[in-house]
Parts: structure tokens; sequence; C-alpha cells
């Protein structure tokens, strides 16, 4: 009998539609992700993923290697300030450390769609895989929020932030 209440107990937390909200685990339960968006696309050709990386293991892991359906490349790359300029420039991997939250931010680390097959708009969601030196895997699902969104995206996430 107490079974018949875990379809309601599903159904009661799918109705949170806030994708940045969405967690999903390597299967040892090691590595997670959360709170993943992405920016919508201005020129088609590239857009910007986000998201937390939590390590729950007592060994360091590095991020490797992302696939995202309908980009043709994603890469890691770090932005910042050089000389009074904004600069990004690619990662070969991204370090993971053990039991800590590592955070792709705007104006930060983050991942770059390359080469896309179709521009991705508000609305959209993106998916794909991560994958570490370790040979775990974790989904990556982010849901497209348009340039004007995203500080109101971050603002909420850094507010629930845990």
């Amino acid at each position: 009998m107490r079974l018949s209440c875990l379809p309601v107990l599903l159904a009661a937390v799918s109705c949170d539609t806030g994708e940045h909200r969405w967690v999903s685990t390597s299967r040892d339960g090691v590595v997670e992700i959360s709170q993943a968006f992405a920016s919508e696309s201005v020129t088609g050709e590239t857009a910007a993923v986000y998201f937390a990386l939590r390590n729950r293991g007592p060994t360091d892991d590095t991020l490797e290697a992302i696939v995202v359906e309908g980009a043709g490349s994603a890469r890691i790359h770090e932005s910042g300030e050089r000389d009074g300029i904004r600069v990004m420039a690619p990662l070969s991997a991204l370090p993971l450390p053990a039991r800590r939250v590592t955070r792709l931010v705007p104006g930060g680390p983050h991942v770059m769609l390359l080469d896309l097959a179709r521009r991705p708009v508000a609305g959209d969601s993106l998916r794909g895989v991560l994958r570490f030196r370790s040979g775990r895997e974790v989904s990556l699902r982010a849901e497209v929020h348009g340039l004007t969104e995203l500080e109101d995206v971050v603002q909420d996430i850094r507010r629930n932030a845990g």
C-alpha cells in the first residue's frame, strides 16, 4: 500500500519546471551536476553552458570531455581579464577537487558550444554528457535562457546555492 504514494510523490517533485534545478549524478553517486543553464545564441554559431559540479568523493577528478547534441564541439573555456581587457581561453580539462563544488558561471569557467546545427533560443533544452578522467559520465540537460534573463537566473542560483 505504501508504494501507491510513490507516483504522487514523483509527480509533485517533477512539477518544478525550473531546469536550472535539475540534478544528475554519476552511476556511483560521486559526481553530481546541477543548476545547468545555457545562453541563447546571438550569432547562431556558438552558445555557452553553465552548471555546478559537485565531487562527493574522497579523491580529485577532472572533467575532460563534453558532448552536446547539435554541437560540432563543446570546449571548456576560462574567462577573465588581462590588462583591462576581457579575454577567453580554452582549457584542456577542468579539475574537480574532492568534496568540493566547482561552478561554471558567466565571466568564469564555462562550456562553449561551437559549430551548432541550429541556433538555440530561449525555451530550448540542450542535452549532453560530461566525461571525467575517472571514467565517470554524467548527463547534462540545460534550459536555454534569453540574454536578458541570464542575470536573473544567476542571481536565483546564488540565492539557492547550497
